[in-house]
């Protein structure tokens, strides 16, 4: 007895994970706590995932890659073409790329003291934070060794040596393309040259920030020199720029002569012109408005009231914003069609697709969007009421599918419990079915 009773809670428990079908999308499973979701992405590829919220989700996606989130976004383990990235915050990382040879370069850190790595061209590496140690291949450099840090550290990008004492006050640059060195604050003096050895920048402090002089571009038929006596005035001046500043950062100008673009600014309000005409009003907290190529954008007492407005010969996009309750954003694009999404935090979020179809879901505990973040791996949880509106066709689902109902030509009905108790209609007037413990009657 026990037995049969024990069956037929465990073909119910299955029946509900693995045919509980949300009439809002693909979703199937026992909301929010276990899901089976396939997704068509933006770029055309087929997401396929499982989510056991808010402990597990297992995601692939074609043609390669594959991602777990653990109590996300605690640990990520994600696998595509181009290597292996895995983290356990706040303390784990390690990226493996996979070069074109099919070759690995990883990287490793156990923060904040151990840091590991090995490629087939830069060699293995390890370090021991502060103690010391060389990095290979990290923060834009070839190499990196240290001893003691900040005691001393040598950074080498190429043949460029940058060697650090005390770092970042004392600090000597070496090579073809840079060489100069630096006493922070008293003084300093640095050379910039071209690979073909011509000099391109130079510049130079005493008692930095008070006294600095600066040339760049000199490799060009355009220079620019700058000086800054601080906070007294400041200017950089070229055939095609002038800026100036007097008592930073009490009052600013800029003027480029090629766009004709020109503004003032004193703190924190500024004007501006471009190709004479007025293009430019920035009153912060009260009223702003800057029109460029491009792009407008205003404010009225600024967070609360924002616009702006993006065009290009692809794509236009409105963004209005009454902060941080309501926000809309439609996007025009001539292969996609008029989007748009719209939120009322906290009450709900709903878009609207290019065919005037339109999903919705509420409450809306965030105030900005996350889809392939937290909205991915937890919003589900908090969506008690999602909502379907289609030209011919409705649905519905409450609590998680606790009520589902949905409405089309084709077919109607609603299932409370996950089908324990539902009603489906179909085409015909007299074609109607009820169910209780998923027996027709």
């Amino acid at each position: 007895m026990m037995g049969g009773l024990r069956s037929i809670a465990c073909s119910l428990l299955l029946t509900l994970l693995s045919g509980c079908v949300t009439p809002i999308d693909s979703d199937r499973g026992l909301p929010p706590f276990y899901l089976e979701r396939e997704e068509l992405l933006a770029s055309g590829e087929v997401r396929q995932s499982q989510h056991f919220w808010p402990f597990y989700s297992h995601s692939t996606t074609t043609p390669d890659r594959e991602e777990i989130r653990i109590l996300w976004p605690l640990f990520v383990d994600r696998i595509d073409q181009s290597g292996r990235k895995t983290w356990l915050l706040p303390a784990y990382h390690r990226r493996a790329y996979r070069h074109s040879d099919d070759q690995l370069d990883v990287d490793s850190f156990l923060l904040p003291f151990f840091l590991w790595g090995s490629d087939r061209d830069e060699g293995d590496y390890a370090a021991f934070a502060p103690i010391g140690g060389s990095l290979k291949g990290l923060l834009g450099k070839d190499r990196i060794d240290f001893a003691l840090f900040p005691l001393w550290a040598r950074m080498q990008d190429r043949q460029q040596i940058t060697t650090y004492w005390l770092f970042p006050l004392i600090e000597l640059d070496e090579g073809p393309l840079r060489s100069g060195f630096r006493i922070f604050p008293f003084y300093s003096n640095t050379q910039g040259f071209t690979s073909h050895g011509k000099l391109r920048d130079q510049s130079r402090y005493v008692l930095w920030p008070f006294w600095h002089q600066s040339s760049q571009q000199l490799d060009t038929d355009n220079p620019s020199h700058s000086w800054w006596l601080w906070p007294f005035y400041g200017q950089i001046e070229s055939s095609t720029r002038l800026s100036r500043t007097i008592l930073y950062p009490l009052w600013t100008e800029s003027h480029d002569f090629r766009t004709e673009t020109s503004t003032w600014s004193l703190l924190p309000w500024s004007i501006g012109t471009r190709e004479r005409q007025w293009n430019r009003f920035l009153f912060p907290p009260f009223w702003g408005y800057h029109d460029r190529p491009g792009l407008k954008k205003g404010y009225f007492l600024w967070p609360l009231w924002q616009w702006e407005e993006q065009s290009t010969a692809r794509r236009d996009r409105t963004v209005q914003r009454l902060f941080p309750f309501w926000r809309r954003i439609v996007d025009q694009d001539p292969e996609r069609g008029t989007r748009s999404s719209h939120l009322l935090w906290p009450l709900a979020r709903w878009n609207t697709d290019a065919e005037g179809n339109t999903t919705a879901s509420a409450p809306a505990l965030l105030p900005f969007d996350s889809p392939q973040g937290f909205s991915w791996s937890h919003g589900r949880a908090g969506q008690l009421i999602r909502w379907r509106q289609e030209s011919q066709s409705w649905g519905l689902e409450l609590l998680w599918g606790l009520l589902t109902a949905e409405s089309s030509e084709q077919k109607g009905g609603f299932s409370l419990l996950g089908g324990l108790l539902s009603r489906d209609r179909g085409a015909g007037a007299d074609d109607t079915r009820w169910r209780l413990l998923y027996i027709p009657f």
